[in-house]
């Protein structure tokens, strides 16, 4: 890309190539920030295209949205109100999706090449990846395909004004006939491009994207917008709690860097850590267990960072059981990294490990409820107090996992149960005690998950678990040892 300032009658003739939309993104995940991207890209060819360009418009260079709302789509009265438009067109450029945008022939990107450039650069599987341009997300499947430009005013009016702020467009207020409270935006072309968008990435830019790939949420966008000082005041905070002893802090760093340097290794070797389980320890001059394993990841969660691996665990017989799992990095002692050929295990080579990813971590972590998605899982029948629903769960993204059902679909769901059958007419009779007016939920969940019965615990009488069996009965058992501590 040219170092040097662009001026507008250089033209916007950029394809819309992931740096590109990375750029327009202002560093924040493409996963989470595609359709918005895109969208960006197209504005900026529909302004700033040459006269041979198939978006460009013909504006003055002062223009309001109307103005370009009318040039742009092919029926203004579908697009001038604060409404989705319906799909009137299919010559409309509403009509249009994400990947006709992308790989329109006269001014799109290679459909395979530009593919392969996404995959790597965010490591997603190629399903994960036709869902993100056919429906805006990863993790969502409709049966009707994003339109990319089926916008309302207000978000094309978003829209300009990221432009405003990535120094694109210029804003001023109008008065609109002499009237005191009467104003209307009027954008006016650049005379040459942002720097930013054409020298390399800041500083800034780079430690925006690394944070919008690494937090899988919306938080990312809080760290796009407040990462850096704002006149010279600090306004965003992110207070994560980290029981790691300090003490450990400088064999973390170790870890951490060698963790660095084989990752950036091809092929990836397999690791023999020396690793003391909480649940097989003993005294504290423990010296831990060896396992061989595969690294693949590092998550941070429950206050903790954990190597994700595939290979040995410290559950069931390590010398013949392979399987993921999360080594808690505090934990381990050792680290040594060892060659292909020293190791022969079963199912676990270097053809087999190539294959294990973060994405398949990430496939796996969204089945199903809990932070060890290694382990089965199960159906989760409970019952939320009314009021505590409404507060934390409702309007939540709790309330993708949690879903609502009928007090007699619960009972039906108990009823249809195919395991612990000598609990089940407990169990109805349980549900038939309960208040048919709370509200009944069921989830898919790790079995043995500790995290998850740590959160059951924190929520306390607002939530009962009504199945499994053996969840509830160990609900009970915590219960009544916290009561036999405080009881008089």
């Amino acid at each position: 890309m040219s170092q040097k300032n662009l001026t507008i009658d250089d033209s916007f003739d950029f394809y819309p190539d992931i740096e590109i939309l990375q750029r327009l993104a202002k560093g924040s995940s493409l996963k989470q920030n595609l359709p918005k991207a895109v969208r960006l890209w197209v504005i900026l060819r529909s302004i700033y295209g040459s006269q041979t360009d198939p978006v460009k418009v013909e504006l003055e260079k002062e223009f309001s949205y109307n103005d370009w709302c009318k040039a742009f789509f092919t029926d203004f009265e579908y697009h001038k109100n604060d409404k989705v438009p319906e799909n009137h067109d299919e010559n409309c450029p509403c009509a249009k999706t994400i990947s006709e945008w992308l790989f329109e022939p006269n001014i799109g990107s290679d459909e395979q090449e530009w593919k392969k450039s996404f995959i790597q650069f965010y490591s997603i599987t190629e399903e994960e990846l036709n869902n993100l341009l056919n429906f805006g997300s990863t993790s969502v499947d409709k049966n009707e395909k994003l339109r990319l430009l089926a916008k309302t005013r207000r978000n094309f009016q978003n829209d300009f004004q990221a432009l405003v702020s990535m120094e694109f467009l210029q804003v001023i207020k109008v008065n609109k006939n002499n009237h005191v409270s009467s104003y209307t935006t009027q954008y006016i072309k650049v005379s040459s491009f942002p720097n930013f968008f054409t020298n390399s990435p800041s500083q800034d830019v780079i430690e925006n994207q690394e944070v919008g790939h690494i937090i899988q949420n919306a938080l990312a966008d809080f760290w796009e917008d407040f990462g850096q000082k704002i006149n010279n005041e600090q306004r965003f905070f992110l207070d994560i709690e980290y029981i790691v002893h300090h003490d450990l802090s400088q064999t973390i760093n170790n870890f951490r860097k060698k963790l660095k340097e084989i990752w950036a290794k091809q092929p990836i070797p397999p690791l023999k850590i020396t690793y003391v389980s909480a649940s097989k320890y003993q005294e504290r001059q423990d010296d831990g267990e060896d396992y061989i394993v595969y690294p693949v990841c590092i998550y941070y969660s429950q206050r903790a960072p954990y190597l994700f691996t595939y290979g040995q665990t410290p559950e069931g017989d390590s010398s013949t059981i392979i399987d993921w799992y999360d080594y808690r990095i505090d934990r381990i002692k050792k680290l040594k990294v060892l060659e292909w050929s020293e190791v022969n295990l079963p199912n676990f080579s270097l053809k087999v490990c190539e294959l294990k990813t973060p994405s398949e971590i990430e496939n796996k972590r969204y089945e199903a409820w809990g932070f060890d998605f290694y382990r089965p899982k199960d159906v989760l029948v409970i019952r939320f107090d009314r009021y505590f629903h409404n507060r934390y769960i409702q309007g939540t993204e709790r309330e993708n996992l949690f879903k609502n059902i009928s007090y007699r679909q619960a009972q039906s769901l108990i009823q249809g149960l195919k395991d612990n059958l000598q609990y089940k007419s407990l169990l109805l009779k349980i549900l038939k005690s309960r208040f048919p007016g709370d509200i009944y939920c069921r989830a898919n969940y790790r079995k043995g998950d500790k995290n998850i019965i740590m959160r059951l615990r924190a929520w306390g009488p607002q939530v009962e678990v009504l199945y499994p069996w053996d969840l509830r009965q160990t609900m009970t058992e915590d219960i009544q040892k916290t009561w036999d501590l405080y009881k008089t």
